[in-house]
């Protein structure tokens, strides 16, 4: 790479090129063994864990009530969006990598390491902390000796560490890597049946509690009402502050939205379907259909179990940690108990897999795009299983659970998550209002056939006026002046977004001055929103297309700026600190071992054509150039 190149920064924008022999099965890469149930099961493992067993009882208990359905239901609303663009970009970019290479192909090379980089923290922050919570309730089966033992012999006493060392949680994440190692379409076997039986068991405990369900508990208020809670002692609603104002919102339409904004995170990992496009039958109609399914079923099961369980208990005594055993303790069936324990350990076994598989697709993408060490990319041959990549994460993954603490690192994995559903949502803006076919590519065969038309490539002829172009635009099909007009807006919009957001979010009481500047920047999204949907679309996309763009992208980029935006500041420090290290590595080797610079027909600078150079054939329609020396560099925008 050259001095001039990197002085120039246009390296950093160059995109991945996607020909029909990238859709052709390598005898060296990843085997398509995947079928619709495969990946369906793998959505479900993934997205149904931890948000059913744990999250629900904490949102009942201090935000939602029993209202609580309604903030699944919203929460599953916003995810759908996002859910949309991935099922766009996942049947229009069938590869590994998921967010990572839709950035690649859309965006430009370094924004999409950043976001492989950060997906692998995601994943492995992830994967850990599911493991350490199927070991606390393993250790929990057994009268909490696992903990006493290890507590008692190997005791760590340092910050951001666990107060011991889990070999449990180690153990596990070893045992689902081996097993991951053995090839695909096994594993993704034993990830269907325990998926099946995690959803047979919640239906039955859904069934089960309807028997002792009681309509008033929606009704009741609370205030001089004294109960006993989950741990034996005397409560009241001043001594909990718990009770808000009784009935079906005790906490208002407030604690309504806070809970759907805390359910939003009990449907993360629906994305790791995307990371399958290479190892899918027919991936451009089984990733739309898989991310679909996947949504519907785990936000059915969630309003489904929390209506049960808010009509079984009162809101203000339900455990907030525990709250479907302490749901049937309640209603005196010990029994269920048992089932519900068994039903957490399945639940969170198959999420440990299903939260694994993507983590070493991701790496296995940026190494074999050369921004990762080549070696990341080796495939096991007899299972045709990306085994060094595999085998590293993983034990990256088991040392975390081991060690670290992870309620101090948790929140960066939700940072990973909601840049990629945003980054997802405007790649599909940018792809859908995009020229068809590669401009570059034109440039390439044009040069060689007849250089003097190269002009008409890149020189937009329409002589409409701005304000036409903005509001009325002739074109009929996209062209590359309205795509860079829809690029422009698009970056506007999330500037707007995230203004709007730092405001909301950090502002308790609106004076005029605050409400006035919300007012305008939402007046001035509505504007830019409009401009975007008045250009012309690719029309000839014959794969699933994202409904009602752009107001669809633009919808779920919003919501998931805004929570990145209620994350803490000492998050956010965390997560530069990996942005930093990932940085570096870019810079020091991905940028120059990376398959599009080696590609020896690169071009890096940004056209230019002077105007004096150039004259209107008013006949042709078309411009020449009249100078034979006039310079011609073509990057696309």
């Amino acid at each position: 790479m050259t001095l001039k190149s990197i002085l120039n920064f246009s390296f950093l924008f160059r995109k991945k090129t996607l020909n029909n022999e990238d859709e052709k099965i390598d005898s060296n890469g990843l085997s398509r063994v995947l079928g619709l149930t495969d990946i369906s099961a793998i959505g479900i493992s993934s997205t149904l864990g931890s948000g059913i067993y744990v999250l629900a009882g904490s949102v009942i208990a201090k935000y939602s009530g029993p209202s609580i359905m309604l903030s699944f239901l919203i929460a599953g609303i916003a995810t759908f969006l996002s859910g949309l663009s991935y099922a766009e970009l996942g049947a229009r970019v069938p590869k590994s990598g998921s967010a990572y290479v839709y950035i690649y192909v859309t965006i430009g090379e370094f924004l999409a390491f950043m976001m492989g980089w950060d997906l692998i923290l995601e994943y492995i922050i992830g994967t850990a902390s599911v493991s350490n919570a199927l070991s606390q309730y393993i250790d929990k089966i057994t009268g909490g000796k696992i903990k006493d033992y290890l507590s008692s012999t190997i005791p760590i006493n340092s910050p951001f560490l666990g107060p011991y060392p889990d070999f449990v949680a180690f153990g596990l994440v070893i045992l689902v890597t081996c097993l991951m190692l053995v090839g695909v379409k096994e594993s993704a076997m034993m990830n269907k049946i325990f998926t099946l039986l995690n959803i047979t068991v919640l239906s039955f405990i859904t069934i089960v509690g309807i028997t002792k369900i009681d309509a008033t508990n929606w009704t009741k208020n609370p205030q001089n009402t004294t109960w006993i809670d989950s741990l034996g002692e005397n409560q009241t609603c001043n001594s909990s502050g718990r009770c808000g104002n009784g009935g079906f919102m005790p906490f208002g339409i407030n604690g309504l939205i806070t809970g759907a904004a805390k359910c939003f995170y009990a449907f993360i990992g629906f994305d790791a379907i995307a990371s399958t496009g290479e190892e899918l039958k027919n991936p451009k109609r089984n990733i739309p259909l898989g991310i679909l399914i996947t949504l519907l079923t785990t936000a059915s099961l969630y309003c489904a179990i929390s209506i049960v369980i808010t009509l079984m208990v009162p809101y203000y005594i339900i455990d907030p940690d525990t709250p479907l055993p302490h749901a049937f303790d309640y209603v005196n069936l010990d029994w269920a108990k048992n089932l519900v324990s068994f039903g957490a350990i399945v639940s969170l076994s198959t999420c440990l897999y299903a939260g694994m598989f993507p983590m070493p697709r991701i790496i296995y993408s940026m190494a074999s795009d050369g921004l990762l060490f080549k070696f990341f990319a080796n495939i096991l041959p007899k299972f045709y299983t990306p085994y060094v990549s595999s085998i590293s994460s993983g034990l990256c993954a088991a040392f975390f659970a081991a060690i670290f603490d992870l309620n101090e690192l948790v929140e960066m994995m939700s940072i990973g998550t909601l840049i990629a559903y945003t980054l997802v949502s405007i790649c599909v803006l940018i792809l859908r209002y995009k020229p068809e076919g590669d401009l570059n590519e034109k440039v390439k065969i044009m040069s060689k056939k007849d250089p003097t038309k190269i002009i008409d490539l890149v020189i937009d002829d329409s002589d409409d006026h701005l304000l036409k172009r903005l509001f009325s635009p002739s074109n009929e099909k996209p062209s590359r002046s309205s795509s860079v007009l829809v690029n422009y807006v698009s970056f506007l919009i999330i500037i707007h977004l995230i203004i709007i957001s730092i405001v909301i979010s950090n502002t308790e009481k609106f004076e005029k001055f605050t409400e006035m500047l919300v007012i305008i920047l939402i007046f001035n999204v509505f504007l830019l929103t409009f401009i975007i949907w008045r250009q012309p679309q690719n029309s000839n996309i014959q794969t699933f297309k994202t409904p009602l763009v752009p107001i669809t992208p633009i919808l779920s980029s919003l919501i998931n700026i805004y929570l990145m935006t209620t994350l803490s500041l000492t998050t956010w420090f965390r997560f530069l600190i990996w942005f930093v290290l990932g940085l570096v590595i870019y810079i020091l080797y991905g940028s120059y071992n990376s398959k599009e610079n080696r590609k020896k027909d690169h071009v890096f600078c940004k056209p230019y054509i002077s105007k004096k150079h150039q004259t209107r054939d008013k006949k042709m329609g078309s411009l020449k150039i009249e100078n034979e020396h006039s310079k011609i560099d073509i990057t696309e925008f």
